[in-house]
């Protein structure tokens, strides 16, 4: 018998409602976290993806567009996430 699909979907910003959204960029030193509630009032729900860039074109980025090596190197800060996992 064969096994149906399985179904994936791109986490959206409402998926973390009540929670922080943290990013960080080693090329730049940008650190920075976001409360996901009042992110959803200013902007309009997205994918995760989608988010990083909107973050990084926000706070003046100059590479957010650029490809390659020169390219923007902002992504979500897993380790802020997981200290707060088991809470």
């Amino acid at each position: 018998m064969r096994k149906p699909p399985l179904r994936y979907s791109i986490p959206r910003l409402s998926d973390h409602r009540g929670g922080k959204i943290a990013v960080v960029c080693e090329k730049c030193g940008m650190k920075r976290r976001y409360d996901a509630n009042a992110m959803l009032e200013k902007i309009e729900d997205m994918t995760m993806p989608l988010l990083l860039k909107e973050i990084a074109r926000a706070e003046g980025c100059p590479r957010v567009d650029n490809r390659g090596d020169d390219r923007c190197m902002l992504h979500y800060d897993l380790g802020f996430v997981a200290m707060f996992k088991n809470r």
